[in-house]
């Protein structure tokens, strides 16, 4: 191709792999939405290894991405953005209203008008569509989501309760530990790394688990040694997290309560407050 190093994902959501062609299973380092911005770093045999907004990088087949020099690129970005705050929202044809694509929570879409029902949204790829004004609200521009409380952050998480675990994933379709706690802080405006051990080098340092307050994060060493494991203490002793053992769940440090547990228990190493 000629050299553009930029675009933005057209799919509703896309693995993003360790290495081309390898994108499924334990190979998937992390999920990219639609319309999220990419910065294309090198090319192999049609992959892309691109980086994400968050500075997350993995390996992506080129079909996925819709490509545009840089002053266009980042135009987009500088427009008014629709969040998509519920967990999936078809998108449907301005001609005849059938789906054309869909939009995960967290998805930020480029908006370009609005009727009374809808926004229309630019898809990468040059199509517009329809996303009902139901499913989320207007930004001034990507990623200028408005600060939320720990409240908003808990209750958001509350709805996945039960949803399996994903390896890589930050969709409603299924979390990883670290994608999922990186998107309810990202929905009411908060910026997290990725990982569970980049997570762990932000914020204020909670030096005592008895000074632990709603909206922490909780950090564990599981599968590998350091932060490894994390989740969102909720007050009262209880935290939620998307585990391997039980997808999304709500378990408590109390060894007294229905839902303890033992195993993080014991590899819990420490909290951050992000929010002052």
């Amino acid at each position: 191709m000629s050299r553009v190093d930029f675009g933005f994902i057209m799919q509703e959501f896309c693995n993003l792999g360790e290495k081309p062609y390898r994108i499924l299973g334990e190979s998937v380092v992390t999920q990219a939405r639609l319309s999220e911005p990419v910065r294309i770093l090198k090319e192999e045999n049609s992959w892309y290894y691109i980086e994400m907004s968050d500075g997350y990088r993995g390996w992506i087949h080129s079909k996925d991405v819709d490509t545009m020099d840089e002053d266009s690129w980042r135009r987009w970005l500088d427009s008014p953005h629709v969040l998509v705050t519920e967990s999936f929202s078809p998108i449907l044809s301005v001609a005849d209203l059938r789906p054309v694509n869909g939009a995960v929570m967290a998805s930020m879409l480029r908006l370009i008008g609005e009727n009374a029902g809808y926004y229309i949204v630019a898809l990468p790829g040059g199509q517009a569509g329809l996303l009902s004004k139901k499913a989320g609200f207007v930004i001034s521009s990507f990623g200028e989501i408005p600060k939320g409380s720990y409240d908003n952050i808990i209750e958001t998480g509350k709805r996945f309760i039960g949803l399996p675990y994903f390896w890589g994933g930050t969709t409603p379709y299924g979390f990883d530990c670290s994608g999922f706690v990186q998107t309810l802080f990202l929905m009411n405006g908060y910026r997290l790394p990725r990982d569970a051990n980049q997570q762990f080098e932000v914020g204020e340092a909670v030096e005592k688990r008895e000074d632990l307050v709603k909206g922490d994060v909780v950090f564990f060493s599981t599968y590998a040694p350091g932060p490894s494991h994390v989740g969102i203490y909720m007050g009262n002793g209880e935290y939620i997290h998307s585990s391997g053992k039980t997808g999304v769940a709500i378990n408590s440090f109390n060894p007294e309560a229905e839902n303890y547990r033992e195993d993080l228990d014991k590899k819990y190493i420490g909290a951050k407050r992000i929010i002052g």
